[in-house]
């Protein structure tokens, strides 16, 4: 039996009923005349049902624990019961301040639903309340006819959401590329910043670096730009692109310096960033290049395999450190004096674990004067 066919025969049915009558008809089949048995009505499909409450006198704006009734019907893929919702007057963007139904029909990869919504006349770029859109949800789901529908319907591929992802983004992160390519034909553009979403997930960081990049740090102290060489050290060169990629060392802390030695930072401002990153730790690489003045290391722990964020620019020659292990995969080329007057008043008072479990707060609090990073960027 088609859609229109149904609601036809209900719309008969639903015409012939009081209130009451309907109310009285919802209990024979066990509901109770709540928001919550429509919900349940709404989930188990029952479209008969979901006609009796509507004729019984409950609004299509429904909200039940955060979410409108026509989310619940975008989010259960019932066509028939969004159309009944729709035809009673349900607000095609109605929110109950969590999602948005179209957001609901994308995340599950229901075009047929996005499209009657749509029509409906549902904003294609209302977002939810992280900020994220409907193409965002179609793009993390993979659908790439949802995705195709969603930008010829005016989806706006560069908005941000309030943790820094964008669509494009995220199709790069789950290497989706044709996805990639439709978005980028429609003017979608890499952004800059900090993605919290992506940084939250390190396992999906791992994107290869090119042979040869370039990063400009904005500091208190000046700029310093280094730039990095992929053969010296492969894995380290991988890691640290796809961290200034994602924002990870903006408005970080320069937490240790050891004067005339070494000055180092890479223990992110956020704690729940920072304990997500604490255990990701990479292989080690041979060394190719030797620790002299303006070199970045990446930091080890006690044992092999080790290295995972803190890095340190050497501001002497530190032959001893090669002895040790550790591992050059990059060179200050711009701003070493800038390296070099990084405040090192607090040497190496700053405790790690105390800057792991409180963040940037901690530094701020005991620390105030230390220098830190405004942003790190690749430079095209």
């Amino acid at each position: 039996m088609n859609t229109v066919f149904l609601l036809l025969i209900l719309s008969i049915v639903a015409c012939e009923k009081s209130p009451q009558q309907a109310r009285r008809d919802l209990v024979k089949l066990d509901y109770s005349y709540s928001r919550n048995s429509m919900v349940e009505a709404i989930r188990k499909g029952d479209a008969e049902s979901t006609r009796l409450f509507l004729v019984a006198g409950m609004e299509p704006g429904t909200v039940s624990a955060g979410y409108s009734v026509l989310e619940y019907a975008a989010a259960s893929a019932d066509q028939a019961i969004v159309a009944i919702l729709l035809e009673a007057g349900a607000d095609p963007g109605a929110s109950g301040g969590v999602s948005t139904p179209l957001i609901e029909a994308s995340s599950r990869g229901n075009t047929g639903i996005a499209q009657q919504l749509l029509t409906a006349g549902a904003d294609v770029n209302g977002i939810d309340g992280t900020g994220r859109t409907p193409l965002m949800a179609a793009v993390e789901q993979g659908g790439v006819g949802l995705v195709e529908v969603l930008l010829k319907a005016g989806a706006d591929p560069n908005i941000r959401s309030k943790l820094g992802s964008t669509a494009l983004g995220q199709a790069e992160q789950a290497q989706r590329e044709q996805v990639v390519g439709m978005l980028t034909e429609a003017g979608a553009v890499r952004a800059v910043g900090i993605d919290l979403a992506a940084l939250m997930e390190p396992a999906s960081l791992i994107a290869t670096a090119p042979a040869e990049y370039r990063v400009r740090f904005a500091t208190t102290a000046g700029a310093i730009v280094v730039a990095v060489e992929r053969r010296l050290a492969p894995r380290a060169a991988d890691r640290f692109f796809n961290l200034v990629r994602h924002g990870f060392f903006d408005d970080q802390r320069y937490f240790r310096v050891v004067r005339g030695r070494l000055v180092q930072f890479g223990l992110h401002s956020a704690p729940e960033v920072a304990s997500r990153w604490y255990e990701a730790s990479i292989p080690d690489d041979p060394r190719v290049a030797s620790n002299v003045r303006g070199t970045l290391t990446f930091a080890t722990g006690a044992g092999a395999d080790s290295r995972t964020t803190q890095i340190f620019i050497n501001l002497a020659d530190n032959a001893d450190f090669d002895r040790q292990g550790f591992v050059p995969f990059a060179r200050v080329v711009s701003g070493i004096e800038a390296a070099e007057s990084i405040n090192g008043e607090y040497g190496e008072l700053p405790e790690q674990s105390r800057i792991l479990a409180e963040g940037g707060e901690y530094l701020d609090r005991a620390f105030p004067a230390l220098d830190r990073i405004i942003e790190a960027r690749l430079l095209e």
